[in-house]
């Protein structure tokens, strides 16, 4: 058997079944499950037929301020009329979080945890590869690059060179946005002027940090926490 097979078959997500996600600690490209459970019947058929997975293990961990739902699995295919060994997978999300506004609970923790653990057994197979390992290019994978910087399926050289005038306009663009941080007030609610700057960065990662003592109350926070949070904004795109 080529070792290979499945690992190319399965390699290549299509467009449509990826989406850029940013969830305040890290972004990156997420698959559409329902497309992985497809490439999985094309390789083996059915699920339970010729492949299934089974549950070992569901717990709930406390962390910090949140209760997280952790689900682990085994995952089987059948290749040429024989059953693999089992292929871990562990996946986890968020159960419980605690907020200024007290603690929230989700009925879809233990769901998009065993969606977390497929996709982690499935990744052991090659599935959708060129997303979690995008060093592994081939001289069959191309490129096209958009004027905004975003590459998809051109040449490596272009999608470099795009990256780079990309981030050359960001930088310019925070600096720009730096020097024209609000006047700040000392006392009393943060101005409008001061929300509507730091709210340019609510969705950017280099800024998280900065933005996680206040960002689940941004719309009450006082003018001196704005201030303390506009004066980190500002020290973080100088150092750009």
């Amino acid at each position: 058997m080529d070792n290979m097979r499945f690992y190319e078959q399965s390699r290549a997500v299509p467009q449509e079944a990826q989406k850029q996600f940013n969830n305040g600690s890290f972004s990156g490209t997420d698959i559409n499950p329902m497309w992985r459970i497809k490439k999985m019947t094309e390789m083996f058929g059915p699920c339970g037929v010729g492949w299934y997975y089974e549950i070992i293990s569901e717990r709930a961990e406390e962390h910090h301020d949140m209760t997280m739902a952790i689900v682990d699995i085994n995952l089987y295919i059948k290749v040429d009329g024989e059953w693999s060994k089992p292929i871990f997978g562990t996946g986890g999300n968020t159960l419980v979080k605690t907020t200024s506004k007290g603690a929230r609970a989700s009925d879809e923790g233990y769901k998009m945890a065993l969606t977390d653990a497929l996709s982690v057994a499935c990744k052991a197979l090659g599935v959708g590869a060129d997303i979690y390992f995008g060093a592994d290019k081939t001289k069959y994978t191309k490129y096209a690059v958009d004027d905004d910087g975003t590459m998809h399926t051109g040449s490596a050289e272009a999608a470099q060179e795009a990256g780079k005038k990309k981030l050359e306009q960001i930088n310019a663009q925070m600096a720009k946005a730096a020097e024209s941080a609000p006047a700040s007030p000392v006392k009393g609610k943060a101005s409008a002027e001061q929300i509507d700057y730091i709210k340019q960065y609510a969705d950017d990662e280099t800024y998280t940090k900065a933005m996680t003592a206040f960002g689940a109350d941004l719309e009450k926070m006082t003018a001196a926490q704005a201030n303390k949070l506009i004066d980190r904004i500002k020290k973080a795109v100088e150092n750009v």
